[in-house]
């Protein structure tokens, strides 16, 4: 508010004559600054005929109707739709307006109440004057929203401690406040979107958790194979006989001893069973009968073993990926008829989305792949090669505890396959049907198990960082240790502690 200063003129032997000024306080100020310091001067002001003149100054009191007030800040009135408040003031009221009828509808009670009544979102202001003082109206915002007192009650029912603060802006609820746990978070914001499914929601969760995935993938195969088969090759001195099996494939191979004039059955040439075998192979000479025969036998066994153990971190609610491994070039074919390559990645794959939930719960969503190079399957079309691959890949969505470990995956893969070719009936005299007929049995196990376990970890510290791997080991042995002894680590180099950077020293 601006103040006028009211200068008293006085003789000193006559009445005050008073006089109103508009000046504003500070242009006195300027005007007559020591007055102002001692509140009262007495000064001869060398007017002709008058013995003097004293000037008294008295400041801070509002000059009237005719002054021009200071902005204020206008206070609000918040009001759900459909509902009313009803604004009491300390002093009688003598008439009200609002802007806008169709947001708010106003009605005078008794001396200094008025009732608000919300009847559509928005906002309006609204102007009231006080009989006291009727060129001094007070001005009110009033905002009119929808009403969020049950969903204020369901909030701070389903939150633990400190719930957050919920509130409208025009037609958008807005929920503000930082939670303990993202499964509270979950569950205020599902509840919002049952007032309002497009809700503002600015809550964060406390902390920064940050998890690290330990996975282990193991898988074993077993592979077993029994085989035999005999082939006979003989002659008389007329005649010649033979037994071959339907297998025989010629890696092994061998001759009668004499009669080679009777190249009449495969070239007086015995063949193997089968390949990739054990071939016994045997020449019997009595008088003018030789024979020679080749016993194929072969009980093998084959045992894969595959583990890879990757460990992954990340922060609570982001997404984390490893491969080790790499890429391996496609050939792609195109409309016209070039060849664009593309690149698949192999290895060990990793993939996880951690989120920390109440109580050191973890939400997990996991895949896992792991994949190697096939080069018994691939394709060669026109002279380009096609890899192949064998793949194990799992995707799962787990919850489990801080430090527990859970199955994720895991098989068990049997297959027998059993294969007999025989001469009939003398094939099924025991034992010595053996000599007339040709029998393969393999089987196959295959075993697959995935582990995870999450673990809510902090960063280490200067102390705790292990060594690097190869750094406790010299790589670089002198010439007497590499040339003479074989050694490409330093003798005695292997310590539990680093041994720092060697570069080319010998």
């Amino acid at each position: 508010m601006a103040y006028g200063t009211r200068i008293a003129l006085c003789a000193l032997s006559a009445d005050p004559i008073h006089y109103e000024t508009m000046a504003p306080l500070t242009g006195v100020a300027n005007m007559f600054p020591s007055l102002l310091t001692l509140g009262l001067a007495q000064a001869p002001l060398g007017l002709s005929g008058a013995p003097g003149l004293a000037l008294s100054f008295f400041a801070n009191e509002a000059i009237g109707a005719a002054q021009a007030e200071e902005p204020t800040v206008p206070a609000f009135i918040d009001v759900p739709v459909g509902e009313s408040v009803i604004r009491k003031e300390n002093r009688p009221i003598s008439r009200v307006l609002i802007s806008n009828p169709a947001v708010a509808e106003l009605k005078l009670l008794e001396e200094g109440q008025v009732q608000v009544l919300g009847l559509a979102v928005g906002s309006t202001d609204l102007w009231m004057w006080y009989r006291d003082d009727p060129s001094h109206p007070r001005v009110f915002q009033v905002r009119v929203q929808n009403d969020l007192s049950d969903l204020t009650r369901r909030v701070n029912a389903a939150v633990t401690g400190v719930a957050p603060r919920v509130y409208a802006v025009k037609d958008r609820v807005v929920v503000e406040g930082e939670l303990t746990d993202i499964e509270s978070a979950e569950r205020v914001a599902n509840i919002t979107r049952i007032f309002d499914k497009d809700f503002v929601n600015l809550m964060t969760v406390k902390g920064d958790s940050q998890v690290q995935l330990h996975v282990t993938f193991a898988e074993v195969s077993r592979t077993g194979l029994r085989e035999l088969g005999l082939n006979i090759l003989g002659q008389t001195s007329k005649d010649q006989f033979a037994i071959s099996g339907p297998g025989s494939t010629g890696a092994a191979s061998g001759q009668t001893g004499s009669a080679t004039a009777y190249p009449n059955i495969n070239g007086n040439t015995v063949t193997s069973p089968a390949a990739g075998v054990f071939n016994l192979i045997g020449l019997i000479t009595t008088g003018p009968i030789d024979i020679t025969a080749i016993l194929s036998v072969l009980e093998e066994y084959d045992l894969a073993r595959t583990l890879a153990q990757p460990t992954l971190v990340s922060l609570s609610g982001q997404q984390a990926e490893f491969l080790a491994g790499g890429e391996v070039p496609i050939p792609i074919g195109e409309t016209n008829g070039r060849i664009s390559v593309d690149f698949k990645e192999y290895g060990v794959k990793l993939v996880f989305v951690p989120t920390v939930l109440s109580g050191s719960v973890i939400d997990m969503r996991t895949y896992v792949e792991v994949s190697e190079l096939d080069e018994a399957n691939s394709l060669k079309l026109t002279g380009i090669e096609i890899p192949a691959f064998v793949t194990r890949k799992a995707d799962s969505h787990l919850r489990l505890s801080d430090g527990m470990t859970f199955a994720m995956a895991g098989m068990l893969k049997e297959r027998t396959r059993a294969y007999r070719s025989q001469i009939p009936i003398l094939g099924d005299i025991p034992i010595l049907g053996s000599l007339f007929r040709y029998v393969k049995h393999g089987r196959e196990e295959t075993e697959i198990v995935i582990f995870v376990t999450p673990e809510l970890v902090r960063p280490m510290v200067p102390g705790e960082v292990p060594a690097l791997p190869g750094s406790t080991e010299n790589y670089n042995p002198n010439d007497f240790d590499l040339f003479l002894m074989g050694s490409i680590v330093a003798p005695g180099s292997r310590t539990a502690e680093p041994t720092g950077a060697v570069g080319m020293q010998r």
